[in-house]
């Protein structure tokens, strides 16, 4: 039986609030070589070491950014998460690629000042081009060196490549922070009814948090996009409040139908 007829029956309303956990990849040349790693595989690991749980991976030094050169791909918040706790785990050297400017981050200005403070080196206007390897494992980074050129449809630049501009850089391990897309929902959920923008996020009524289904809610990322944990509160609340009402609705209407019987 499909997931959503299943649900649909036991439920009166369905919030879907599944976030966005699918990493984006860094689909060039080597990047099947061993020590590349999701931001978040390194960050859990970190984390659970912290907490005092025995953490194979980190123990067997993969995860572990002790002694090692870093090399972080990405420029949003997950990206000065990794490179920050490289830093305190007592890395030999970080660096942090990014395909734009400064300027242009995405990250927290304050999280890319700590950072640089911390002696995180920023390779701004670089995109990996190839990532070269000794005995299965990554041992450097092949980058690009870019330029902003035109403004795209959004009015931000976009990135360019200068062409004989390749350089190469060290790297023990290499954490990819690009961002995460979301799963396709429609799929999982067995119902390709469900609307989705072009993005894969849900489409909902912003109103009443509602999707083209009835009954059926969306919430935080998987609405927006990746962004902050307290949006995703604050959809939470508005999304509980939204289905409040429509209970209340529903509820009214069928007292009504049996007063009418």
């Amino acid at each position: 039986m499909q997931l959503y007829l299943s649900l649909e029956k036991k439920h009166d309303a369905i919030l879907i609030a599944t976030g966005v956990y699918k990493s984006r990849e860094v689909e060039i040349l080597g990047s099947n070589l061993k020590n590349i790693y999701p931001a978040m595989q390194f960050l859990t690991a970190s984390n659970r070491k912290g907490l005092g749980d025995k953490v194979k991976m980190f123990d067997d030094g993969y995860l572990n950014a002790e002694g090692k050169d870093i090399v972080v791909i990405g420029g949003g918040d997950t990206a000065m998460d990794c490179v920050r706790t490289s830093i305190r785990q007592n890395a030999k050297s970080v660096k942090c690629l990014y395909r734009r400017d400064k300027k242009n981050m995405p990250g927290s200005a304050r999280e890319v000042a700590n950072a640089e403070e911390e002696g995180v080196d920023f390779q701004w206007l670089t995109n990996p081009k190839e990532f070269i390897g000794k005995n299965g494992k990554v041992t450097e980074v092949v980058l690009n060196k870019m330029k902003l050129g035109e403004a795209d449809a959004t009015g931000r630049q976009a990135p360019e490549i200068i062409q004989g501009s390749e350089i190469k850089i060290k790297a023990d391990m290499v954490i990819k922070a690009l961002g995460f897309d979301p799963e396709d929902i429609p799929t999982l959920f067995s119902e390709p009814t469900l609307v989705v923008s072009k993005w894969g996020t849900i489409k909902i009524d912003l109103k009443t948090m509602q999707t083209n289904l009835d009954g059926i809610f969306a919430a935080g990322d998987i609405v927006r996009g990746a962004s902050l944990v307290v949006w995703a509160i604050k959809d939470g609340r508005d999304a509980a409040e939204a289905m409040d009402i429509y209970l209340k609705n529903k509820i009214s209407q069928s007292l009504k139908k049996r007063m009418v019987a």
